[in-house]
Parts: structure tokens; sequence; C-alpha cells
């Protein structure tokens, strides 16, 4: 006869079974703000009436099954709901813990800066889920209904699942910066092109028929919103993070691993397509890696000192904005050589054709938008290009620089007669662009124009390393330490 096990025994089994079950399976974080964020009355109100929407959506569907009214009713509050209510519960979730003075007390913890970011991430998603799973008997419905093409309406939830995951990771990145004005003016203005991208995704799956092209192009609008969702997470995560971790060099290899993915849908002849991605991947990452502070511990650049290759990846692979410039000029050259394909076999090019001159400053001065405000950090602020994130700064520059280009502009075209006075006057990268689409079919200008973009470029990558000369020595200095 086997006699009961002891107390001590029963005690100690229950504690196994508890360590065993449903969250001990997953990330701290995630089970913590996904217990959090249920509980709140935003989502609790969110989901009643988003299934309350569609029940009227569908009894208006069933007493006019052709009404475009009832289905436009019926997507318009799925995507309030996904695109803009879920997104923006994440518009404090890092600065939040810093309010808290809890994110001290988290990293404390095995939970590294991308986990916690990570698991923020997914809970939000974890709640959107829900959300889909309540609308899918509402299509199914809706099909047998009639009038609705089951194929479309499904792959349009997919999307606007894959667009709340983006639309979250953009509100959650962003909320890494303490100041409300700063991450509301991110948020404003990512959202702007989220929403055009997005667009575009909607009218694309919106169009009939299913044919090779148009699913390319779904797949490729996919691609982008994947990576989109990994740069804002990792932008957030390398914000909240020691100089201690290294963060650029994954997101600089993500970059050019979803690039190559992008030139792979050339194969379907959707050049355009695939310039507008490939640009907005590379420039995403070549922003970050721009205003990144260069390392100030050597434990960083000992992984690159163990190998020759490793020192040679160094060199823009390392962490800070020294490695950022080299990372950016092969991205400038794997887009120039991109465009320069695509300039010679599509019909519809965005370039300028049949005129190299303006075809290579037209290249440079876009080139020359991202390197503009280096100029003026390491000029003006040194102190802080060196060891800190001035992403902030390099964006109020580009916000500057910006209206400034409007302001002459509109004052280039009141006065025509002194247009390329007024442009010369002004020798910034965008001012440049602006009159290159507005003349000069003289050679003398466009070499002008030329020289101008080259000197920019010259001076956007001198000034940072002979300015901040005595932080690139001691980079040096680690990275060739044994």
């Amino acid at each position: 006869m086997i006699p009961p096990p002891l107390p001590e025994a029963r005690d100690a089994l229950s504690v196994a079974r508890r360590m065993q079950d449903f969250p001990s399976s997953f990330s701290p974080m995630l089970v913590k703000e996904l217990r959090q964020g249920m509980r709140t009355h935003l989502f609790t109100v969110a989901f009643i009436l988003l299934q309350s929407v569609m029940v009227l959506s569908l009894l208006a569907g069933l007493a006019d099954p052709s009404s475009l009214a009832a289905d436009g009713f019926f997507w318009f509050f799925i995507g309030i709901t996904l695109l803009i209510v879920q997104p923006l519960r994440g518009f404090n979730a890092l600065s939040s813990e810093y309010l808290l003075n809890t994110m001290d007390l988290i990293q404390l913890t095995r939970l590294d800066s991308w986990r916690i970011t990570v698991g923020k991430w997914m809970a939000l998603n974890a709640q959107t889920l829900l959300f889909l799973t309540g609308v899918m008997p509402y299509l199914v419905m809706r099909y047998f209904l009639g009038n609705v093409d089951f194929i479309t309406d499904l792959t349009g939830l997919l999307f606007l699942g894959l667009g709340s995951a983006l639309a979250s990771a953009i509100t959650i990145g962003c909320s890494a910066f303490r100041h409300v004005i700063l991450r509301g003016v991110l948020v404003i203005a990512f959202g702007i092109g989220f929403v055009l991208l997005y667009v575009t995704i909607q009218t694309t799956i919106l169009r009939s028929g299913w044919g090779e092209s148009r699913l390319a192009t779904m797949g490729l609008a996919a691609l982008s919103l994947l990576y989109g969702s990994f740069f804002f997470l990792s932008f957030g995560a390398s914000r909240i993070a020691p100089l201690s971790e290294n963060h650029s060099t994954r997101k600089r290899l993500v970059a050019l691993g979803f690039t190559a993915l992008a030139l792979g849908f050339l194969w379907f002849d959707i050049e355009g397509a695939v310039l507008l991605v490939v640009g907005l991947i590379l420039g995403l990452a070549c922003v970050d890696a721009l205003t990144e502070p260069l390392p100030v511990y050597s434990k960083v650049l000992e992984p690159f000192r163990r190998h020759p290759l490793g020192r040679l990846g160094a060199t823009f692979l390392a962490p800070g904005w020294m490695g950022g410039i080299s990372f950016f000029l092969i991205c400038f050259g794997v887009f120039a050589s991109f465009a320069c394909f695509v300039n010679r076999t599509s019909s519809s090019s965005p370039f300028p054709t049949g005129d190299p001159i303006g075809f290579v400053t037209f290249l440079i001065s876009w080139a020359n938008l991202f390197l503009f405000p280096l100029i003026l950090i390491h000029l003006f602020f040194p102190k802080r290009a060196s060891g800190s994130f001035t992403f902030g700064l390099y964006t109020f520059i580009q916000g500057c620089a910006l209206l400034l280009t409007i302001m002459t502009a509109t004052l280039a075209e009141a006065l025509d007669r002194f247009d390329h006075l007024i442009f010369a006057l002004v020798p910034i990268p965008s001012i440049l662009l602006v009159a290159l689409e507005n003349g000069g079919a003289n050679d003398g200008y466009k070499l002008i124009h030329l020289a101008t973009a080259l000197l920019t470029l010259l001076i956007g990558i001198a000034v940072p390393l002979f300015r901040q000369r005595a932080s690139v020595g001691e980079f040096i200095r680690h990275l060739k330490r044994r």
C-alpha cells in the first residue's frame, strides 16, 4: 500500500503545476500588459461598441443587400477600431514606465529593452486579434447574404490586422520619447505616411481581378508593413536601452535583408512599387543610423575586434553615426544602382529621363536631404551629437528646412524672373530639388546644380568627422584594441 504524499510534497506539486500554467510559457511583459489592457474600460467599451455596430450593419445589409452605404458603415468602424483606437493605446506605453519610475525595476530583471518593447506590442496585438476574431462571424454571414466577395473581405481584414500592427508599432516606438509634444508630432508625421501607404494597399485589394501583378503588389505591401513594425519596435527598444547594448547591427542587417526581398519582386514587373518600398526601407534605416550616438563602451565593439572581417564590418555595422555614415553610403549606392535600372527599363520612371546630369544631380540631392541636418547638429551641438541620440533635433531641423523650402518656392514663383537668384541664395538640398524641377534647360545651370550637390555631399560627410575627431579617434582605438 502506497502512503499518501506528505503535505510538503503536495505543496511542491501544486507550485510546480502553477509554474506550468498558461502565462508561464509567454513573456512576463506580454502577460502583464495583456492582463492590464483587457481590464481597462476602453477595451471593454470598444469591443462592445464594435459588436453592436456589426449587428447594425448586418441588419442594414439584410434590408438592402446591395447597399454601398451599409458596406462602408461595416468597414468604417472596423478600420477606426483597429487603426486608430487600438494603436493610440500605445501612445504612453514606454514613457509611462519612466513617469511611474518602474523602468529601472523592469531593467533589473532578465528582460532586455527589446523584450520589453515587443511584449507591450504583442499585448496590443493580442487584443487586436480578439477584435478580428469577433468580426469573423459577421464576414461569414455577409457572404451568405450575397453580393459580397468573401476572399476580398478576408484579405482586407488581414491587411487591417497588419496595418494595426504597424500603427501600434509606430505609437509604441515613438512612446520612448518622454516629451508629449515630440511624441505627438512624430505620431502625426508617421501617421500621415501610414495613411497614404494604407490607402494605396486598400485600393489594390479592392481592385477587380486576382492577377499575378496584383498578388505581387499585395505581397510587397505585406513585406513593407512587416518591416515597418520591426523598425519602429527596434527604434523604441534602442531608445530605452543602455548604450552598452548593440541594436544597430541587427537593425541594419534586417534593413538590407528586407531590401533584397523587395528587389526580388522585380520578377513580377512592378518596378514603381518596388522602388517606393526600397526607398522607404533604406530611408528609415539611414535616418535611424545617422542619429545614433557613438558607443562609449569598448564592450560594444568587442565582437567586431575578433576578426579582420569583423573590423571591416564595423565600419558600417557598428553602433553610432560614424558607422551610420558608411551604412548610408552603401544604401545610397544600392538605391542609385536600382534607380539607374528603373530609369533605363521603365516607361514611367519618376526620375529625369534623357538628362544624365539632371538624373545624377537629382539622386545626390535626395541623398543630401539625409545628410544636411548632420552639418548643423555637429556644428552647433557637438557635445549632444557625440553622446546621445539626436533624432528629435534631426526632425526639428528637417521641419525647419521644409518650411524654408515652401517659403522660398513661393517667393520664386511670385518673382519668376529672379527664380535662379533666389534658389542660389538658399543652398540647401530641398531648394536644389525645387530648382531642378522648375527648370533651367541651360547647361550652365545644370553644372552649377551638380557642383552644389557634390559639394554639399562632401560637407555633410566631412563636417561630422572633423568636428568629432576626438570621438572618432577614440572609436578607432577601441576597435583596434586586442
